[in-house]
C-alpha cells in the first residue's frame, strides 16, 4: 500500500488508477472517497490563503508538517502515537524513520539538523522524555533546531499520579528547549505546531517541545485551515552597525598579530567562504572555535589550530581577537584565556553571549555572513590593495613558519609508534585521510583531537561534524544515521570510542540495518575510557603527591573484562563488520567498508588502538576492582 501512494503522489499513476487499485485492496468506496481527497490534496502545492481540513487531530498535525515541507520524521513507537501513525499510512509522503530508544531517535534527528540546516522532527511517547533528555541537552548545546512533539496519557483524571502521569511534564524540559507547550484546546493544534516550528529554527535555534493529550490526537472532526510554513518565517538577515564595522577593520589593519576564532553560527549561515575570504585578504590566522562543527579547513596555511578542547598557536602574541560566531574561550572549555592586552572583538547572532566574561572592545549583534562581508568591504575601502597586499604576504609567511614547526614536531612524535599494533591514533588518522572519500563526512565521538591535525578537514573538503559539545556520551552513531539520511550522496564515516559505543547506542544499529543506512563505524576501542581515566587522575589527591602516587588505583575506566566483540554485535543486526589490529588490517577494512556501503549497507570496523597517558604517550591500563557477586554467596543459587 505505501508503494501505492509512492506512485500517487509522484504521479506515476492517475487519480483514477489509484482509486481502482484502492478497491481492489479490499477498501469500501466511501473510504476511497476519502482517501482521494486527503491524497490529492496533499499531492497539489498549497495556496498561500491556505487550506481549510476536517479530521481527526493525527490528521491536523500530519497535514501542517506536510505544509511546512517535513520529509522525515525520526521517533520510536508507542501506543499513544497511534492515530498519527494512520495520518502517515493514508499520504505515504514523509517518511517515519523509527529508532529502538528514545535516545538515539534524538541524535538522528539532531544530526539531520546539523547537516541540512532543516528543522528536525522528532515525535515520540511523552513517558520517553526522560529517556530522550541526554541527547536532547546535546543538541540545546549545538543550537539545533528540533520540534519534539510527544503524545500524553489522557488528562481527565490529572493528579492521581496514575498510569505514565506526573505533575508537570513540561517543566523537565524548560532546561533543554527554547519553548515548551501542552496542546489542550483542538482548535490551537496546526498554530501551536507552526509556532514550535517557527521557534525552533529561529537563530539561534534550539530544540521546541509541544505536547498532544491522547484524546486530542485521536478526537475525530476537527476543522482547521492548514497554511504553509513559509509565511510564518520570521527574516533573519541582521546587518551590523557600520561604526562597528569600520573600527573592527581598522583593527585589523593595524594589527601586528591579529586571530580570529570561528564558530558555529559561521556554518549555520552559510558564511564559511566568506571568513575564509576575510583571513586570506589580510593574512589573518584562523583558529577553530569550541563548535559542533569544522568550521574552517584545517590544512589551512592560516590555521591556528583548536581554541576549545585546545590552545591555539601563537596565541601570547595576539594584540587583536576577533570571534565570529563561537564562545568565548575560557577555562570551562578546557583552554588558555584571551591574552589581556588583546583588544577583544566579539561578534554573534546570540547577542546575550557577548561580553559575559571578557571586557570587550568591540561588540556586534547581527547574523555572520553580514558581518564578515561587511567587514572585507570596510577593509578594501580604507586600505590601498597594495597595502593589503604587503600586510597579507608578510602575515601568511609568519603563519607558513609556525604551522611547518608544528607539522615537524608532529611528525617526529608519531615515528616512534608508526607501525605499532595496537594502531597509534596517528597512523590511524593517516590511513583515515588516505582511503576515506575526499568529500567524506565526519562525525566524531572521540575524546581527542589527534585524529583531526592529519585530516584534511574543512567545509569543501572531508567535512567534520563532531563533537557535540554537550558532550554527553551516547550521541554519534545516532548523529551519523541522520547526517546521512540528511546527505545521502556522501560518504559519512562514524568515529567513536568503545566507550561511548557501550553507552547506549547500540540501538541504533538496528535502525541502521533496518533502513539500509550505509554509514561506516568506526570503533576506536582500546578497552578503556581512555581521556576520562586520565582526567580522573589528574584530579587524584593521591596521584597529586609523589608519596602516594603508587596507591592510585584506575577503579572504574578499563573495560578489558569482559571484552565485547563489536564485529558480533554488529552481525546480529545484520551489520557486516570487521577487526584491524594493525595498519595493514585497517586498510583492508577500510577498503571493504567503501564496497559494502557502495552497496548500500552500513559496515562496521572494530579497530584497536593504543591506550595514552595523561602525556599522551601509550600506556597499557588493565587493573580493575576484583569483586565477584558470586564469591560472596553463602547460598549457590
Amino acid at each position: 500500500m505505501r508503494s501505492l501512494f509512492k506512485k500517487f503522489f509522484d504521479h506515476e499513476i492517475s487519480r483514477r488508477d489509484f482509486g481502482t487499485k484502492l478497491l481492489a485492496l479490499g477498501f469500501s468506496q466511501i473510504a476511497v472517497n476519502s482517501f482521494l481527497g486527503a491524497a490529492a490534496e496533499a499531492r497539489e502545492p498549497l495556496p498561500e490563503m491556505g487550506v481549510k481540513m476536517s479530521g481527526t487531530g493525527a490528521d491536523i498535525l500530519a497535514a501542517t508538517l506536510r505544509a511546512a515541507g517535513v520529509d522525515y520524521i525520526f521517533g520510536t513507537s508507542a501506543t499513544g502515537m497511534s492515530p498519527f501513525f494512520d495520518a502517515l499510512t493514508v499520504n505515504n509522503d514523509m517518511q517515519f524513520i523509527s529508532s529502538i530508544a528514545e535516545s538515539q531517535a534524538t541524535s538522528m534527528a539532531h544530526g539531520y539538523e546539523l547537516v541540512t540546516g532543516k528543522t528536525a522532527v522528532l515525535f515520540i511517547p511523552g513517558v520517553a522524555i526522560p529517556s530522550a533528555m541526554n541527547n536532547l541537552y546535546n543538541a540545546w548545546k549545538d543550537r539545533s533546531s528540533i520540534a519534539v512533539l510527544s503524545d500524553g496519557s489522557s488528562s481527565n483524571f490529572a493528579g492521581r499520579n496514575g498510569f505514565q502521569q506526573m505533575d508537570d511534564w513540561l517543566d523537565p524540559m524548560t532546561q533543554f528547549t527554547k519553548w515548551q507547550w501542552q496542546v489542550n484546546n483542538e482548535r490551537q493544534i496546526s498554530e501551536m505546531l507552526r509556532r514550535t516550528l517557527k521557534l525552533a529554527e529561529t537563530p539561534p535555534g534550539g530544540p521546541v517541545y509541544l505536547r498532544f493529550p491522547g484524546f486530542l490526537l485521536s478526537k475525530p472532526n476537527i476543522r482547521q485551515t492548514i497554511y504553509p510554513q513559509s509565511r510564518f518565517k520570521i527574516p533573519m538577515e541582521l546587518y551590523p552597525k557600520p561604526e562597528l564595522i569600520e573600527a573592527t577593520a581598522r583593527a585589523l589593519l593595524e594589527a601586528k598579530k591579529p586571530l580570529l576564532c570561528v564558530g558555529h553560527e559561521v556554518t549555520r549561515a552559510r558564511a564559511n567562504k566568506d571568513v575564509l575570504e576575510l583571513a586570506e585578504l589580510l593574512g589573518i590566522r584562523m583558529a577553530q572555535g569550541y563548535s559542533v562543527f569544522g568550521d574552517i579547513p584545517f590544512r589551512h596555511p592560516l590555521f591556528a589550530g583548536f581554541y576549545g578542547l585546545g590552545i591555539p598557536r601563537g596565541l601570547a602574541n595576539t594584540d587583536v581577537f576577533l570571534n565570529l560566531g563561537a564562545p568565548m574561550p575560557d577555562p570551562t572549555i578546557f583552554t588558555a584565556p584571551v591574552p589581556s592586552k588583546a583588544k577583544v572583538i566579539h561578534a554573534r547572532i546570540e547577542y546575550d553571549e557577548i561580553a559575559n566574561t571578557y571586557p570587550t572592545d568591540i561588540a556586534i549583534a547581527a547574523g555572520m555572513k553580514e558581518t564578515v562581508t561587511a567587514i572585507i568591504d570596510s577593509v578594501r575601502a580604507l586600505a590601498t590593495e597594495d597595502q593589503i597586499k604587503t600586510l597579507r604576504e608578510e602575515r601568511l609567511q609568519e603563519s607558513i613558519e609556525i604551522n611547518a614547526k608544528h607539522e615537524a614536531r608532529k611528525q617526529q612524535q608519531a615515528k616512534a609508534t608508526w607501525n605499532s599494533s595496537p594502531i597509534s591514533w596517528e597512523r590511524a588518522s593517516f590511513e583515515m585521510e588516505k582511503y576515506l572519500d575526499p568529500y567524506a563526512i565526519i562525525v566524531s565521538e572521540l575524546d581527542t583531537r589527534k585524529p583531526f591535525e592529519w585530516m584534511n578537514l574543512g567545509p569543501d573538503a572531508k567535512w567534520l561534524i563532531g563533537g557535540t559539545t554537550g558532550f554527553a556520551l551516547g550521541w554519534g552513531i545516532g548523529a551519523s544515521l541522520g547526517v546521512k539520511i540528511g546527505e545521502p550522496n556522501r560518504q559519512v564515516v562514524c568515529l567513536v570510542g568503545d566507550g561511548a559505543m557501550l553507552f547506549g547506542q547500540i540501538e541504533a544499529l538496528w535502525t541502521a540495518a533496518r533502513y539500509d543506512i550505509p554509514v561506516t563505524v568506526i570503533v576506536f576501542n582500546n578497552l578503556s575510557y581512555d581521556g576520562e581515566r586520565n582526567r580522573i587522575y589528574r584530579g587524584s589527591p593521591l596521584a597529586a603527591k609523589k608519596e602516594t602516587r603508587g596507591l592510585w588505583r584506575d577503579i572504574s575506566c578499563f573495560l578489558g573484562n569482559p571484552e565485547v566483540d563489536f564485529v558480533g554485535l554488529a552481525d546480529s543486526f545484520e551489520i557486516q563488520g570487521k577487526r584491524a589490529n594493525n595498519p595493514e588490517e585497517f586498510v583492508e577494512c577500510l577498503l571493504e567498508a567503501a564496497k559494502v556501503t557502495a552497496d548500500g549497507r552500513p559496515f562496521l570496523i572494530d579497530l584497536r588502538v593504543m591506550q595514552l597517558d595523561t602525556s599522551g604517550k601509550p600506556t597499557e591500563q588493565t587493573w580493575y576492582p576484583d569483586i565477584s557477586i558470586a564469591a560472596k554467596r553463602m547460598k549457590k543459587i
